[in-house]
């Protein structure tokens, strides 16, 4: 396979993140095993799409830059919040009526606190891609802004997510997050294989 068919299919992998994200939330969120297994798959092809944002990034900072190294870095660390938060779950269901309900209910805040924590990794994936696209101009520039803005977003939610658990506003800015990533992929794989 050529490498501009590789490049597009990194790309692709922001795409399938996200629907298989919204799936596996939509039929029965931390309650389902098989919705787990879909949050824990869209997060395997989030890795590859990290890579091909890591890649586009590196080539409109150049060799020296070290934002692209960051934006990886906090779409790497978002990730391991997240497993960690979402794993106690598959314990949970294992072990089902037979938990405490004391353990149940901590696992459960464990669970919905790394929603809100994955949120400052995810900042910083943001505000990295930002300065680059907007100071390189090798990525469009709009959607450094985009990122900009959802960044302070994404902390403004951390916020009020740390604040209260059951907020259902803290979840607004992670759907910009989702927004953007899609919009990424699509604008990465119309990029693959154009000079830069």
């Amino acid at each position: 396979m050529s490498n501009h068919l590789w490049q597009r299919l990194g790309a692709a992998c922001g795409i399938v993140y996200v629907v298989l994200l919204l799936v596996g939330s939509s039929i029965g969120g931390a309650t389902s095993t098989v919705a787990i297994f879909l949050v824990f798959l869209a997060f395997t092809f989030f890795l590859f799409f990290l890579g091909s944002l890591w890649a586009a990034l590196h080539s409109a900072e150049g060799d020296s830059g070290w934002l692209s190294t960051t934006a990886f870095g906090g779409g790497l660390v978002a990730i391991a919040v997240k497993l960690v938060g979402d794993a106690p779950l598959l314990a949970a269901r294992r072990a089902g009526e037979a938990l405490d309900p004391q353990l149940a209910r901590a696992l459960n805040d464990t669970y919905e606190a790394s929603f809100g924590l994955h949120f400052f990794p995810l900042a910083v994936l943001l505000a990295a891609f930002a300065i680059v696209a907007i100071r390189s101009g090798g990525l469009p520039r709009w959607l450094g802004w985009a990122a900009a803005v959802i960044s302070v977003a994404l902390i403004a939610g951390a916020a009020v997510g740390s604040a209260n658990l059951e907020s259902e506003w803290a979840g607004l800015p992670f759907l910009r997050f989702l927004l953007w990533t899609l919009v990424t992929s699509v604008v990465l794989m119309r990029r693959a294989g154009a000079p830069t």
